[in-house]
């Protein structure tokens, strides 16, 4: 793909993403990312969490690509170990054929549908990973490609975005001028979740 193209998508996603954050609350932009997620990238199932302001648990988790008995069948909510919980604490984006095979891979709850190839990044918020994008089961069984990443990344951006003035100052990124608004924060975000 054309790194014309590739600017002009991004671009593209920062002005819808701009408009969603400043028109939603929290659980529908969850909601409206996860469906652009799946649709933009050709993924299976796409979830998106986001901590408390403890960043001890989920307070906020949205999936798409499951149906509502699999959803209960699989139960408790992901705890944050394993690839996931590298996206917290590392929050650069995770591709992978297949996630099972990933040193770091926790493994899956009984119920849980089977899932091979993985995209993940980082929600993240002044240097400090407050969440995560996720997306399994490209289509056709291949891998996500760096464009499938680039798209995750600015997705993940728009909820850094709305995230920015409601969550706590901790860790490396308390330098520097406060963004004025969630579409300031969009911009800085694009900036560092640039693959």
């Amino acid at each position: 793909m054309a790194r014309g193209h590739l600017d002009d998508e991004r671009r593209e996603l920062r002005r819808r993403g701009r408009r969603l954050v400043a028109e939603l609350e929290l659980r529908p932009l969850l909601a409206q990312v996860v469906e652009e997620a799946r649709a933009l990238t050709g993924a299976g199932f796409a979830a998106a969490g986001v901590l408390d302001d403890g960043r001890l648990e989920l307070t906020e988790f949205i999936a798409s690509g499951v149906d509502a008995a699999t959803h209960r069948a699989i139960g408790r909510l992901p705890a944050g170990r394993g690839t996931l919980g590298r996206l917290l604490t590392e929050p650069t984006p995770i591709r992978s054929i297949d996630i099972a095979r990933r040193a770091d891979s926790y493994g899956f709850p009984p119920g849980h549908p089977v899932m091979r190839s993985f995209l993940g990044v980082g929600i993240v918020v002044r240097g400090t990973g407050w969440g995560n994008l996720y997306m399994a089961q490209k289509a056709g069984g291949a891998q996500f490609s760096e464009r499938d990443a680039m798209v995750a990344a600015e997705l993940a951006a728009w909820v850094a975005g709305w995230l920015e003035p409601t969550r706590p100052r901790c860790g490396r990124g308390d330098v520097g001028p406060e963004p004025s608004s969630a579409a300031d924060q969009m911009a800085v975000q694009g900036v560092a979740h640039q693959v």
